[in-house]
């Protein structure tokens, strides 16, 4: 089977994996076969990519840590959160623990699912969405990213119990300061005044005031808010903080917030490959990232999912079709289209860690039609 963008379905095509709801449910089933009226509602549930059977990977099994109930579940929350802040009767003041029951369900459904997840690695979620000016639909992807990652990550080291539940918590609600900000600012096209900027820099305050008092959310993760933009080498803010002056947590979130946001295209510019954003983290590591925590991200990360479409640097194109334990960032490719774009009547398989001088170009099912 193969991983596509919803967007990307067709009429005709057939589930490689059945669709569930936030409940367990499922909604459409293994090997059905989709119609456009399918793929549409599919969209408009915030359901991005799919499994689709494909003849010539068939015999590539896909076993993802998270489920897509959890996933669902995810989304949903993220959604109540983005309505109940803007409501103008919230005030975590009150003491009604809405944030608290709308994410404590949502974290123990991601912990429990990576907690049975066998692979040491784990592969990233919703590659190269197409990009959007709708801040709202970034908030939760990234949010839903975040909280993933980072959960993965808290157990690879070695956080458990209410420690793994705060870092998880602060990690979904790491950017709900944003929500205080205006739209229209944040969903802007081009570049940002200076006050405008100065204004989305006070996003980490905001989220620390909605979130320091809110009943049943543990303080550290409205730390994880007020930190998650700063650098060990104080040039972060808002407070400029350096090295153990920021909390482990924050700098994990900091640090795996860049990531996704390298990996995914704005309305303002594109989308960054996986390995050049992995690049980049290293670039900073030592000055704005802890260095022991960008080399854990890279060794846990399969940054090329299984299924995955690629086009490489020779001009032929295919999947994914396995992740080696020590070559994670150089996967084999099940070489499917020649440079010409031609379907290749015998498919090969190209070991990208033992062939150097080849690289991946592109990335998702757009790699297919280049």
């Amino acid at each position: 089977m193969r991983l596509i963008p919803t967007h990307m379905c067709q009429s005709g095509m057939r589930l490689g994996k059945p669709i569930f709801n936030s409940e367990g449910q499922i909604l459409v089933g293994y090997h059905f076969q989709l119609t456009q009226p399918i793929i549409t509602k599919l969209q408009k549930m915030g359901i991005d990519y799919v499994y689709i059977e494909d003849p010539n990977t068939d015999d590539i099994v896909i076993e993802e840590g998270i489920k897509e109930e959890t996933r669902l579940q995810l989304r949903t929350t993220l959604q109540s959160i983005l309505e109940t802040v803007a409501s103008p009767s919230y005030d975590s003041r009150f003491g009604n623990a809405q944030l608290s029951r709308i994410c404590s369900k949502t974290v123990y459904m991601v912990m429990e699912d990576l907690q049975y997840d066998k692979n040491d690695a784990f592969m990233l979620m919703n590659m190269h969405a197409f990009p959007t000016n709708d801040y709202d639909h970034h908030f939760i992807q990234k949010s839903m990213n975040v909280c993933v990652y980072a959960t993965k990550l808290g157990m690879a080291e070695g956080y458990y119990g209410d420690d793994l539940i705060a870092f998880s918590l602060g990690a979904l609600l790491h950017d709900v300061g944003s929500l205080k900000i205006s739209r229209e600012i944040l969903n802007k096209r081009g570049l940002l005044s200076p006050l405008e900027y100065e204004e989305v820099k006070k996003h980490p305050e905001y989220g620390f005031k909605l979130l320091k008092d809110e009943p049943g959310i543990p303080l550290i993760a409205a730390h994880c808010a007020l930190q998650h933009h700063e650098r060990i080498n104080g040039s972060g803010y808002p407070y400029g903080l350096k090295k153990e002056e920021i909390h482990p947590y924050a700098q994990w979130i900091g640090l795996l917030e860049t990531y996704d946001s390298l990996t995914h295209p704005r309305a303002h510019r594109e989308a960054l490959l996986p390995h050049e954003a992995i690049e980049i983290l290293y670039g900073g590591a030592g000055t704005l990232y802890d260095i022991d925590k960008v080399k854990l991200f890279r060794n846990k990360v399969a940054i090329f999912p299984l299924g995955l479409s690629v086009q490489l640097s020779s001009g032929e194109s295919g999947i994914v079709s396995k992740v080696l334990p020590d070559f994670k960032h150089r996967p084999v490719v099940r070489v499917l289209k020649d440079p010409y774009g031609a379907d290749l009547k015998q498919p090969y398989e190209i070991d990208l860690a033992r062939h150097l001088n080849i690289m991946i170009r592109r990335v998702g099912e757009a790699a297919r039609a280049n």
